[in-house]
C-alpha cells in the first residue's frame, strides 16, 4: 500500500511541475493552416475556430532540418469561401518571411482568415 501512494505522490509531482512550467499569462498563437472566422463576424458551418480582431505577428511555420515548410502567407477575406479560389472576397494578403516578423491587423468587418503555413500570434 505504502508504495501506491508513493507512486501516486511522485505522479502528482510530476503532474504539478508540468502544471507550473506553462508560462503564466501566455499569449495564444493561431496556424498554421486552416480558415479562421473572426469573432466579430460568426457565420455557422463555414469555420471551425475563431480569432479575434487584432494585430498579429505572422511567422514562418517551423519545420525540421533539412526539409523546409512552403513558404507561408494569409489571406484577408470579406465573405466565404476564404481561398485565392475566390478572389473577390480577398481583402488583404501577406507573405510571412523566415527571417524577419511581419505583422497583419484583423479588422472587425473581416469575416474570416486564411492562414497557409504561418503562426499568428498577438502582437
Amino acid at each position: 500500500m505504502n508504495v501506491d501512494v508513493a507512486a501516486l505522490v511522485a505522479a502528482g509531482a510530476v503532474a504539478s511541475a508540468c502544471v507550473l512550467a506553462a508560462p503564466a499569462g501566455a499569449a495564444p498563437s493561431y496556424g498554421s493552416n486552416g480558415v479562421f472566422g473572426v469573432t466579430t463576424q460568426p457565420r455557422d458551418g463555414w469555420a471551425t475556430t475563431f480569432i479575434p480582431p487584432g494585430r498579429y505577428r505572422v511567422d514562418q511555420s517551423p519545420s525540421m532540418q533539412p526539409y523546409q515548410s512552403p513558404p507561408g502567407f494569409w489571406l484577408r477575406c470579406r465573405d466565404f469561401p476564404c481561398a485565392g479560389t475566390s478572389p473577390g472576397n480577398i481583402i488583404g494578403n501577406g507573405d510571412a518571411l523566415r527571417d524577419t516578423p511581419t505583422f497583419v491587423d484583423i479588422l472587425p468587418t473581416d469575416v474570416a482568415i486564411a492562414l497557409h503555413n504561418v503562426t499568428l500570434t498577438p502582437a
